[in-house]
């Protein structure tokens, strides 16, 4: 008995090795979404750690992102934004990174 040849199959896992890698010089926003769930204190301690900034500093961003509904807190390269962005996620907030254009 002759067993069936393999089907080839692309991995789901696998990236597209045509697709180019992002550009590590890439500048990008961070941006803070607002939320129902933390407070003016989280917001404000968590951007002060993420930014080093002062609290007055922090207390605005905090006034922006729940006027505005969000809130640029930064702008710098992929690996920088990446890490600011990590810090704030910590609390459960979410960020989003945006390109600069």
């Amino acid at each position: 008995m002759q067993l069936p040849q393999p089907v080839a199959r692309q991995n789901p896992f696998l990236r597209n090795p045509q697709a180019s890698p992002p550009a590590s010089n890439e500048r990008l926003y961070v941006v803070i979404i607002d939320n129902d769930t933390n407070t003016y204190e989280q917001v404000i301690r968590i951007c002060m750690k993420a930014l080093q900034i002062s609290e007055q500093e922090a207390f605005q961003i905090a006034l922006a992102v729940d006027h505005n509904g969000e809130a640029i807190v930064f702008e710098g390269m992929r690996a920088e934004a990446q890490a600011v962005a990590d810090i704030i996620r910590t609390i459960g907030i979410e960020v989003q990174l945006r390109p600069v254009v």
